[in-house]
C-alpha cells in the first residue's frame, strides 16, 4: 500500500491544509509535494499521535478500531456501509461547507483528520477500492481486541437432541459395505441407487445430504481407492489406522478434514439456497468456515445459546465474514423457494444467516460437535451447545474420557452382538457375518454365505475363531466350532427364506402360473407340485395379476388380507 506521504500528495489542497491545521502543522509554502512530505513528516510522532487520538469522538474511536482490527483495511463498501459515507466534493463546495465542521459520519470525520484515506487493492475479483490507515500511523494507534462474538445465553431448551457417535458409526458402515460389495460409481462419482439405498437402511440417519456429506469426507481423509475392475473399495492403509482409534481421535480427524477442505463449498449445499455457477465469482468456503469456528470458540462450554442471536451477533461485528471485499452484488445466488437472486446486503440473513444456520445444524451437528435443542419434538432447532468434544475440537477443554466399551458377544446361535464403540472389530466382523440390525448393539448372523463371502477373502475358519475368541474375551459358545466344522466339509445345508406361500389346487394351474409372464416374474421359488414361494413385496401384484387371469384368490397375509392390498 501506498505510504503516508503518497496519500498526502493525492489530497486536494484544501484537505491537506485541514489535515496540517487539526494535527497542528504549519505547512511551508511550495510544491504540493514539499508540503506532503513536510506533513507526513511531523505526523508519525507518536506523542502527536497519540494527542490526535484524544480528540476522536468515541464514533470515530470506534470507527478507527474496527479499521485498525482488520489490519489497517477494509473495502470501502464495507467501511462507508457501517462508519457513514464520505461525500464526493469539488474545491467550491469545500469552501462553501467545510464539511470537516460538521461530518455527516465517523468515516467523514476521520477522513479530514488524515487517519483514513482510500486506495486500491487487489481482491478476489480484481482491483477494489480499500479504506486504508497508513502503515506509518497504526504502530502508535491504539491496538484494538480482535473481533468476536459475546452472545448472550439463554435457558436450555424443552427438548434436547445431543451429539451422538452417529457419523462415526455410519462411517464405520460404509466402510464394511464397501469392503463386502462390489460397488461400481458412475460417471460423476454416483452410487447406483439400490446399493445408496441398502447402506441407507443400515445407517443411523438415513438423511441424503449427511450421507453426501460422509462420503465427501471418506474420499477426502483418503478411506476409498477403485480397483482395476472400477470397484470403490476402502484403501486397508488409512481405514485400520481410522477404525483403531478411539472415538475423539475417529471424530477430531473427520472435523479438522472438513476444517481444511477446500473442496466441500458449504454455501452449496445450504438447502434454502441455490447458487448459480456463473463462473464470474468464486467463494472461499475455508475461510467462512474458518469465520464461524472462531467465533463458536468464544461460546462457554455446555451453554446453550439461540441460533438467531448468535447469527445476530456475527451480522453485527463480523458481517464480511465470507465477502472479504465487502462486495453483496456480484454472487449470483438465489432463494431455493421462490427463484429470486439474493442481492445487495439486505440478502444479509437470507444467505449469510442461512449458511451460519446450516454450519451448526448440518456439518457441525453430522460431527458430533454441538447439542441443539428445540420448542418441541419434531420442529427444527432453535438453540445450540457445544458438546464435551465441541468444547475440545475449538480449543475449550481436554478431550472427554470414556469408558472402554464391552466386548462383542456371540450367542449359542451365532448371532453376534457389536456395540457401536468397537468399530475395528465391527469393520472385521462384517467380512465374516451378515447384518441383521442397526441399534446399540449392532446385530450380525454368522450365515453359509458370510463364511462364503469371508473364503473369497482369504479368510480361513482358524481366522474367523481366533478373531471371535479375541473380539468376545474368550466367549465364544460352544456351538460356534462345530457349526464351522461341518459348513466346511457340507457347506449350506439348510436356508431359512421369508417370503409368501403360494399355493393352488391343481399342478396344471401353477404349470400356467409360471409360464405365463404376467405371473411367473412374481414367483421366486417352486417348492412342491402346488406350492411357490413368493417375495413378500410382490404378493399384491401377483394378486392383481390372478384377478386380471379370472383366477379370485383368497389372501391370508397378515391381519388385513384384501385390505393390506392397496396399502402395497
Amino acid at each position: 500500500m501506498r505510504p503516508l506521504e503518497q496519500h498526502l500528495i493525492r489530497c486536494d489542497p484544501i484537505r491537506l491544509s485541514v489535515i496540517a491545521e487539526r494535527w497542528g502543522v504549519d505547512l511551508p509554502r511550495g510544491p504540493r509535494r514539499e508540503r506532503a512530505a513536510a506533513l507526513a513528516e511531523r505526523m508519525t510522532g507518536p506523542e502527536r499521535i497519540g494527542a490526535v487520538w484524544e480528540r476522536l469522538g468515541e464514533a470515530e474511536r470506534r470507527a478507527l478500531s474496527d479499521l485498525l482490527a482488520e489490519g489497517g483495511r477494509l473495502p470501502w463498501q464495507t467501511f462507508v456501509r457501517f462508519w457513514g459515507e464520505v461525500r464526493t466534493m469539488g474545491p467550491a463546495r469545500l469552501e462553501r461547507e467545510r464539511p470537516w465542521e460538521d461530518p455527516v459520519s465517523p468515516a467523514e470525520a476521520l477522513w479530514y483528520w488524515g487517519l483514513v484515506f482510500q486506495d486500491l487493492a487487489e481482491g478476489p475479483a480484481g482491483l477494489v477500492e480499500v479504506a486504508v490507515v497508513p502503515e506509518e500511523l497504526r504502530p502508535y494507534l491504539p491496538a484494538p481486541p480482535p473481533p468476536v462474538v459475546q452472545p448472550t445465553p439463554c435457558p436450555p431448551p424443552p427438548i434436547v437432541h445431543p451429539a451422538d457417535d452417529g457419523l462415526l458409526d455410519d462411517a464405520c458402515t460404509l466402510l464394511a459395505y464397501l469392503q463386502n460389495h462390489r460397488l461400481r460409481p458412475g460417471p460423476e462419482g454416483e452410487w447406483p441407487a439400490r446399493d445408496e439405498a441398502r447402506l441407507l437402511r443400515r445407517f443411523r440417519d438415513d438423511r441424503p445430504d449427511r450421507f453426501g456429506f460422509l462420503c465427501h469426507l471418506a474420499h477426502r481423509l483418503g478411506w476409498l481407492r477403485t480397483d482395476e475392475a472400477g470397484h470403490l473399495r476402502p484403501d486397508p492403509e488409512t481405514v485400520i489406522g481410522w477404525l483403531r482409534g478411539s472415538a475423539w481421535e475417529q471424530r477430531r480427524s473427520m472435523a479438522q478434514a472438513w476444517r481444511e477442505d477446500p473442496t466441500w463449498n458449504d454455501l452449496w449445499h445450504v438447502p434454502t439456497l441455490r447458487p448459480d455457477d456463473t463462473g464470474s465469482w468464486r467463494n472461499n468456503p475455508v475461510l467462512a468456515r474458518e469465520a464461524i469456528l472462531r467465533h463458536l470458540a468464544a461460546c462457554k462450554p455446555d451453554t446453550w445459546y439461540a441460533l438467531e442471536t448468535f447469527i445476530a451477533a456475527i451480522k453485527e461485528i463480523d458481517p464480511d465474514f465470507q465477502r472479504p471485499d465487502g462486495d453483496y452484488s456480484t454472487w449470483y445466488i438465489r432463494d431455493a423457494s421462490t427463484g429470486q437472486y439474493l442481492s445487495g446486503f439486505e440478502s444479509w440473513d437470507a444467505v449469510e444467516g442461512a449458511l451460519i444456520r446450516y454450519l451448526i445444524t448440518g456439518p457441525m451437528s453430522w460431527l458430533g460437535l454441538v447439542d441443539l435443542g428445540a420448542d418441541r419434538d419434531g420442529e427444527p432447532p432453535t438453540v445450540f451447545r457445544l458438546s464435551p468434544d465441541g468444547a475440545a475440537f475449538l480449543g475449550r477443554g481436554e478431550p472427554p474420557v470414556r469408558p472402554e466399551p464391552p466386548p462383542l458377544v456371540v450367542r449359542p446361535d451365532l448371532t453376534v452382538l457389536a456395540p457401536p464403540g468397537r468399530r475395528y472389530e465391527r469393520f472385521q466382523l462384517s467380512r465374516v457375518a451378515d447384518w441383521v440390525r442397526t441399534g446399540d448393539p449392532y446385530l450380525y448372523r454368522i450365515t453359509p454365505t458370510s463364511l462364503e463371502r469371508a473364503r473369497r477373502q482369504r479368510i480361513s475358519l482358524e481366522r474367523i475363531v481366533a478373531f471371535l475368541e479375541e473380539a468376545t474375551g474368550g466367549e465364544v459358545p460352544r456351538t460356534l466350532r462345530p457349526a464351522l466344522a461341518r459348513w466346511a466339509r457340507r457347506g449350506a445345508e439348510v436356508r431359512l427364506t421369508r417370503g409368501i406361500l403360494l399355493r393352488v389346487r391343481d399342478e396344471s394351474l401353477l404349470r400356467e402360473l409360471t409360464s405365463a409372464p404376467a405371473t411367473r416374474r412374481y414367483i421366486r421359488e417352486v417348492l412342491g407340485p402346488t406350492a411357490a414361494l413368493v417375495a413378500p413385496g410382490d404378493w399384491p401384484r401377483l394378486a392383481q395379476a390372478l384377478v386380471e387371469r379370472g383366477v379370485l384368490p383368497d389372501v391370508e397375509v397378515g391381519e388385513g388380507g384384501w385390505a393390506d392390498w392397496g396399502t402395497e
